[in-house]
């Protein structure tokens, strides 16, 4: 990969954020484009980009699309929380996302097979990550789970949804913004990379977990997402 100097990072909540602006420093600017603000910094050797996107899919989809056009991004990182599928991810646990399924899209609610399936890709409802970025991930951050993520406007907070979203679609984890940003980023040819912390299990017990651990693997990112920087820019 070429020598980065532009970068863009997608991240939804402020509590996401907190740790990350600590890690780059004073701002030099900030910028408001509609209910979008994103913040930029020096590091090291590159500049980078924060939009504060808000939830959603089509929050996080509009935020990417922005950073790419508005400031001539090189790459998009995100990172954010997300809720636990796989027996396989604690809370607090740490992993790329691999495969991308955004299971709210459906051109039949009479046929529940076509859930997740697009028109163009009518035989799977799964889209792939960036290969080269999760590659450079594994060799500079280190060796994580690499997993499935569901994506659609909705907390999931209900057994029984849940259940659907592991059965039907084989996810791992799940959000609200993967999808917004996987499409916005194949849209323009951007590399992408994405890091999720998992806070809660995606269950009848979501909120309370949510609250109770959002933390946990923030502080392993902040540090992730620092030392990847320094690696794309050197």
């Amino acid at each position: 990969m070429k020598k980065v100097k532009r970068i863009g990072m997608v991240v939804a909540l402020p509590e996401e954020q907190e740790h990350l602006i600590k890690s780059f420093g004073k701002f030099v600017d900030k910028y408001k484009f509609g209910e979008i603000k994103v913040t930029e910094f020096n590091y090291k050797d590159c500049k980078i980009f924060m939009a504060d996107s808000g939830v959603g899919e089509i929050a996080a989809a509009l935020s990417t699309q922005l950073l790419i056009l508005k400031f001539n991004i090189d790459v998009i990182l995100n990172f954010g929380v997300v809720g636990g599928l796989s027996s396989d991810l604690d809370c607090g646990g740490v992993a790329y996302v691999g495969e991308i399924v955004h299971y709210e899209f459906t051109a039949s609610y009479k046929n529940k097979e076509m859930a997740g399936k697009y028109l163009f890709q009518p035989d799977s409802f799964v889209f792939n990550a960036d290969k080269q970025m999760l590659k450079l991930a594994k060799k500079v951050i280190g060796d994580r789970k690499v997993v499935r993520i569901v994506s659609g406007d909705k907390f999931v907070d209900d057994n029984e949804f849940r259940n659907w979203l592991i059965n039907h679609f084989g996810g791992e984890i799940c959000d609200m913004e993967s999808a917004g940003i996987y499409f916005a980023c194949k849209n323009h040819n951007i590399p992408f990379l994405m890091i999720k912390a998992v806070s809660d299990s995606a269950d009848d017990n979501a909120s309370a977990d949510f609250n109770a651990t959002i933390d946990a693997g923030v502080t392993f990112y902040a540090d992730a997402v620092k030392k990847f920087i320094e690696y794309l820019s050197d």
